[in-house]
């Protein structure tokens, strides 16, 4: 089954919410494995930018440190999920990463 899914960072943490010096990075998963990724600087960062480039790179989680109720309920709204860094103790995705 193929998947993607956005992790949100800054500084080699995760993001904040959005905001101009956020890196998102689209990983393309096909059966558990990536086979892809996209890497780029967020242009824009308001909440219906954010949530229609989601859309548009048919993300379906996006992990990020913390976000706004407006945004979360935006994503959520469309279809994406959030995972906020205190909601990913048991991902075995996120867990693979190494934050400062």
């Amino acid at each position: 089954m193929k998947k993607r899914i956005a992790v949100l960072t800054q500084k080699n943490s995760l993001s904040r919410g959005i905001q101009n010096n956020t890196t998102v990075n689209v990983f393309e998963l096909e059966d558990e494995q990536v086979v892809g990724v996209e890497n780029f600087k967020l242009e824009n960062p308001t909440d219906n930018y954010f949530s229609l480039l989601m859309a548009l790179k048919e993300v379906c989680i996006v992990y990020m440190q913390s976000i706004n109720k407006d945004l979360r309920r935006l994503l959520e709204t469309i279809g994406i999920k959030t995972k906020c860094a205190d909601e990913t103790n048991n991902d075995k995705f996120i867990q693979q990463f190494i934050f400062d």
